[in-house]
């Protein structure tokens, strides 16, 4: 028996059962996320539940803390609905560990980054004492950023980290380009912190940061591609993430793509990172500019930026290199939206019809997918590694939550003409 009525609803499936509970509460949540503020009777049309149904949810969510009630609607007659939101003292501490720096960051659940700050680090010798010396420092920094935050609820700290993680044992599998294969990081960030930690690549975290915060929770088939000092991807097939034996899926950065190419981390030559990398691109001005004393790609950016004509070369070789690995993506996985994440997107106005142009001259289909900047470019992978952590708590029965919330437009307060 189904609460929904088929002839208006016919491919939801949503089960009024006692076995089915949770499942209907995690699509209330997730149209909450989606439409807030909302009424009851908003949320019962948009689920396809009974309103009777979703009250007791909510009221059960009210009482967990999970959802405040707020403003009162306008009705021309009748009773004025409640408008419900997610409870925004719900917090994650995030930290995004790339090689030579760590950002942290404390963001709600709406995704508001509420304060943040970058810890550099510097490993030399690759030593197990080294690294876990740098962690200590992260998670004394992290500890302090939680302080100034001490009136909210913390649910746990999410880790968004430059290689591959096993989700059953939480070890790191494959980081070529991070200085943590030395040690347990889960275990030393767990000893730092004591926060219950969702550890997650890059890409992936991407992912479902895009599928929470962003603008893409209906995509089924997405590809999110994390430019950095590596090349990472993260891959949402049939509305599933791909992670395939051992964690190992999408590792498309050392996909070779020249015989003759520069050596990778992994050991391999010719990988498509060491052509389309922030690396990749320091490399290319530095064969332009050789007497350049340029370190970092924050500050070829910063030249590209403020039109230097070298620098504005050098990022369009590296797109071009990305472009061609992103045509091979798009021919083998057939994905809706692409979501290209890195400092690159600073550029967007110039990189995107690169990339496009691109894609439409290889596809041989009339359809491309979408190409998007994730949200505020490399912050992304901060909200990622939050959104692993709401998902956690929130959402039990899948990678992602239920979809069974119609679209449409979203009812404002003021607007709503249905009693709540």
């Amino acid at each position: 028996m189904h609460e929904t009525d088929q002839s208006t609803h016919p491919r939801q499936a949503v089960a009024s059962s006692e076995t089915a509970r949770e499942i209907n509460r995690e699509i209330l949540l997730h149209a909450i996320h989606l439409h807030q503020p909302v009424s009851r009777a908003d949320l019962a049309r948009l689920s396809g539940l009974q309103p009777s149904t979703v009250s007791v949810i909510i009221g059960q969510l009210i009482d967990e803390g999970w959802v405040l009630p707020g403003t009162l609607g306008h009705l021309p007659r009748g009773r004025r609905p409640t408008f419900v939101t997610l409870n925004d003292q719900h917090v994650t501490l995030a930290i995004d560990l790339r090689p030579g720096k760590a950002n942290l960051a404390v963001v709600d659940i709406n995704g508001k980054i509420l304060g943040r700050e970058t810890i550099a680090h510097e490993i030399q010798t690759g030593s197990k004492e080294e690294a876990s010396a740098a962690i200590a420092r992260i998670a004394q920094a992290a500890r302090s950023l939680m302080g100034a935050y001490g009136d909210r609820v913390f649910q746990g700290l999410g880790a968004s980290v430059s290689g591959r993680v096993d989700q059953k044992t939480h070890r790191l599998l494959f980081s070529p380009n991070a200085p943590w294969n030395q040690i347990d990081l889960y275990a030393e960030l767990q000893k730092g912190l004591d926060l219950p930690i969702q550890m997650e690549n890059a890409a992936n975290a991407c992912l479902f940061s895009e599928r929470w915060f962003g603008n893409f929770s209906d995509a089924s088939n997405m590809i999110a591609i994390s430019v950095s000092e590596g090349i990472g991807a993260g891959l949402l097939v049939d509305g599933r993430v791909v992670r395939g034996r051992n964690d190992m899926a999408g590792e498309f950065g050392h996909m070779p793509v020249e015989e003759s190419g520069p050596v990778c981390g992994c050991g391999n030559v010719g990988c498509w990172e060491t052509f389309a990398s922030n690396r990749a691109g320091i490399r290319y001005y530095r064969e332009l500019v050789p007497e350049s004393t340029l370190t970092s790609f924050q500050e070829l950016l910063d030249l590209a930026l403020a039109g230097d004509i070298h620098a504005l070369r050098s990022i369009d070789r590296m797109m071009t290199w990305l472009a061609r690995g992103l045509t091979m993506l798009t021919a083998g996985l057939a994905p809706e939206v692409i979501i290209i994440v890195g400092e690159c997107t600073a550029l967007w106005p110039r990189i995107c019809p690169l990339l496009e142009s691109q894609l439409i001259a290889k596809s041989f289909t009339p359809q491309t997918p979408r190409v998007v900047a994730a949200m505020d470019g490399d912050v992304a992978r901060l909200r990622g590694a939050a959104a692993l952590v709401f998902y956690k708590v929130l959402f039990q029965q899948a990678d992602f939550a239920p979809r069974h919330v119609r679209g449409g437009e979203r009812t404002s307060p003021k607007d709503a003409a249905v009693a709540g």
